[in-house]
């Protein structure tokens, strides 16, 4: 018997694949030059202008700990949905390597990955799973939420 069944999105990244859930992602856009931010963290890119407000852009992979090249790939933009109701920050961006692709998930077809399997540990990495065969790490995105808002909350507007 299933017991559950979910769709998700597998988001192509630079060396892990993302999964969230469809409704995480409000939109993708094609790669566009980001407004710098000199201030911040190195996972904090910048911002951009999107639907007539500035986003801002950050790199998963510098915020989760994982190593990327200088060269990394840069072909869209995932527009990030808040997952805090209530909050300023309605949106965020994360620059992704591709154009994520639908997955169902089922008890059968995700798994979780042994610590020793998989990337770094990090509070911005709430699992990292197998799914149809394809490893996968899933963001906290209440903690990555929380993290760039403290942020962007210490730097002078």
């Amino acid at each position: 018997m299933q017991l559950w069944i979910l769709r998700g999105l597998l988001v192509p990244m630079e060396g892990m694949d993302m999964l969230v859930p469809n409704v995480a992602i409000a939109e993708v856009i094609n790669y566009q030059p980001i407004d710098p931010v000199y201030e911040g963290p190195g996972w904090l890119l910048g911002k951009l202008r999107w639907r007539d407000q500035d986003v801002p852009v950050i790199s998963i992979e510098k915020l989760c700990g994982f190593e990327i090249r200088d060269s990394a790939k840069k072909s869209r933009i995932s527009i990030i949905n808040s997952v805090q109701s209530g909050s300023e920050l309605k949106f965020y961006a994360v620059v992704i390597a591709g154009i994520p692709r639908s997955v169902r998930i089922d008890e059968q077809s995700a798994v979780s990955l042994q610590q020793s399997e998989t990337g770094p540990l990090s509070d911005a990495i709430a699992d990292y799973v197998s799914v149809a065969g394809q490893e996968a790490f899933i963001p906290n995105l209440g903690t990555i939420q929380s993290m760039l808002k403290a942020v962007l909350e210490s730097m002078p507007r």
